[in-house]
């Protein structure tokens, strides 16, 4: 094996550790896509390797077909990388077409000593380091072509990002498309010259390495990954999940640091408990699933105390333990349980302390309405994503008018115009997310739809007001603020109301349509105007605020409008927060 043998393969071997490191990474966020770059360059890399040192032409021919590996699908996956950053789409027909054309020109590679497509004669020269005399055959300059094709692609989705100002990170960018035409210089120079090494190898390193960079600082900043572990790390809350035999699924630190012994439990597997309190709370889950399954009653919940270290009383804790069921499937069939258990012992304490029975019920209260709250509030961040999953454009529009209607509301409750409780001023915080919850009942076809509506469609979007707030008084039957329950049903059934009464669903006319609709309304509108809708571009602000203010007492009501445009520095500010984020508009 000769000197520059031996520097391909410790470039492979960082290329390897690179794309070792990167998986690693993957648990934290990673695409799907930057993973597959990494494992073609270092497939890449191994041909070229096996291919300086080969000691035939079979050897030779089937590591230049690794090599080609890189050659071939790279420029395709940092295609579908700039179009995942520049959130766009491309028909599927022609990922298909592209996709088979690339695949093929491979297999072409790799069948060429048998037919000569790719190549139409090849000559074998042994050496250090050895290599392939090629002569192009017709596949050969296919291949130029595809890859002219995916240059534009790459040009044209990084130009549009730039240009339409979306939230990827347009330095990222330019990062994956610098790296490719990198490569691409390298490859032609290293042709034009006939130089006697190739030096793709080592651009194929620097890449990868970059890759890790840049996968590394975007995981660091990955706003949902770093709330979601900081809610960990605060969390207070055990788990504890079983399958539907009562098999140990998964649990959390809380809920191992109640009960050790959940550490050395063997996932789908029964837990054979030798503490009696965890003994006591398997035997209380196999009861409490069993009585349920009686009666058929898979919505039951049920609660259990449980004391911990009895023995010793500074330790000893006092638990709630409530266990409901896990549903899946189109017939919502039992597939497990879930047990969730709060660390009650200071209120335990508290109320064994009191020496009247009002301050212990006052205490009991509280801390039965803040884990109501909790519970409305996730429900409401819920049903907010789930509508995000139905429609495309909505995530960032529910993002914005939430945050447009916290701000105007913040600014009318510090007014002596509108005496409101402050309760209801939260409740239309609350409420803003949930404003379109019936576009669920409104068919993919018109939700999605890359076109205007037809007359027949617009009545058919119209329904999702109603059916909003039909949705609302059933999923919030329960909570005990109604006067949330009622404004956050009033938003959604009443947002596209009009002031001068030509509105939907009811045609409501001036005072006759809710404060809290009315609220809602600006902000929606101002969303519409200014953001960017498949069909149309965003509205400068001056037009947007000027259209607001054409419109007082006809859509909107004029006192409320008034107020609404003399906030617009503030709105413009909080409108420019969102750049660069995935709520841009």
């Amino acid at each position: 094996m000769g000197i520059y043998s031996i520097v391909l393969a410790v470039v492979l071997l960082l290329c390897m550790l690179s794309t070792f490191a990167l998986v690693l990474f993957s648990r934290r966020g990673t695409n799907t896509l930057e993973i597959l770059i990494s494992v073609c360059i270092m497939l890449s890399n191994a041909g070229y390797f096996v291919l300086s040192c080969s000691r035939n032409i079979e050897e030779a021919l089937l590591a230049n077909s690794l090599a080609y590996v890189g050659g071939i699908f790279l420029p395709l996956l940092v295609v579908y990388i700039l179009i995942d950053y520049s959130d766009s789409k491309v028909p599927v027909w022609f990922s298909v077409i592209i996709l088979l054309i690339n695949v093929m020109v491979f297999a072409s590679t790799m069948i060429t000593d048998r037919i000569p497509l790719f190549y139409a004669a090849t000559d074998f020269v042994k050496g250090d380091p050895s290599y392939i005399i090629k002569t192009p055959g017709p596949v050969y300059y296919v291949r130029y072509i595809i890859l002219a094709v995916e240059l534009a692609l790459v040009g044209f989705f990084t130009i549009l990002t730039y240009l339409g100002k979306r939230s990827a990170s347009f330095r990222i960018m330019m990062i994956y498309t610098g790296s490719m035409i990198g490569v691409i210089l390298v490859y032609f120079a290293k042709h034009l010259f006939d130089l006697k090494y190739d030096f793709i190898p080592f651009v194929y390193l620097i890449c990868s390495l970059v890759l890790d960079y840049v996968v590394t600082r975007s995981t660091i900043y990955n706003v949902n990954l770093s709330v979601q572990e900081k809610i960990d790390e605060l969390s207070t809350y055990g788990y504890l999940v079983f399958d539907r035999k009562f098999r140990f699924v998964g649990s959390n630190a809380v809920s191992e640091k109640f009960f050790p012994e959940i550490k050395e439990a063997r996932i789908d597997s029964k837990i054979i408990a030798k503490d009696y309190a965890l003994k006591d709370l398997l035997k209380w889950i196999v009861k409490c699933a069993t009585d349920a399954s009686q009666v058929k009653d898979s919505k039951a919940k049920f609660q259990k105390a449980i004391v911990i270290n009895d023995r010793n009383p500074s330790e000893r804790r006092h638990l709630e333990c409530e266990l409901s069921f896990i549903h899946f499937g189109l017939d919502n069939h039992i597939s497990g349980y879930l047990v969730e258990i709060i660390d009650d012992t200071e209120q335990h304490n508290m109320i064994e302390s009191m020496s009247f029975k009002g301050e212990s019920l006052k205490r009991e209260a509280e801390r039965q309405a803040k884990r109501a709250k909790s519970m409305q509030m996730s429900t409401i961040l819920g049903m907010a994503a789930m509508i995000e999953s139905r429609d495309n454009s909505t995530g960032g529009h529910i993002n914005r008018t939430s945050a447009c209607v916290a701000l105007f509301v913040e600014h009318l409750r510090n007014l002596d115009d509108y005496n409101m409780s402050e309760n209801y001023w939260d409740s239309v915080i609350n409420a803003a997310p949930l404003h379109d919850l019936g576009k669920i009942a409104v068919d993919d076809a018109i939700l999605r739809k890359p076109s205007g509506l037809t007359e027949e469609e617009y009545e058919k979007m119209k329904i999702h007001a109603a059916y909003g707030a039909q949705i609302m008084n059933k999923v919030l039957e329960d909570v005990d603020d109604k006067e949330f329950v009622k404004v956050a049903a009033n938003v959604a059934h009443y947002h596209h109301e009009k002031y001068n009464g030509t509105g939907y669903p009811d045609r409501l006319r001036g005072e006759n349509i809710p404060f809290e609709a009315r609220i809602m309304a600006l902000a929606d509108v101002f969303d519409a105007l200014a953001s960017r809708r498949y069909y149309k571009e965003p509205m400068s602000y001056d037009e947007a605020f000027e259209i607001i203010r054409q419109e007082l007492g006809h859509h909107f009501d004029p006192h409320l409008g008034r107020i609404f445009i003399s906030l617009k520095p503030d709105i413009i500010k909080l409108y420019d927060s969102f750049e660069n984020t995935d709520y841009a508009r």
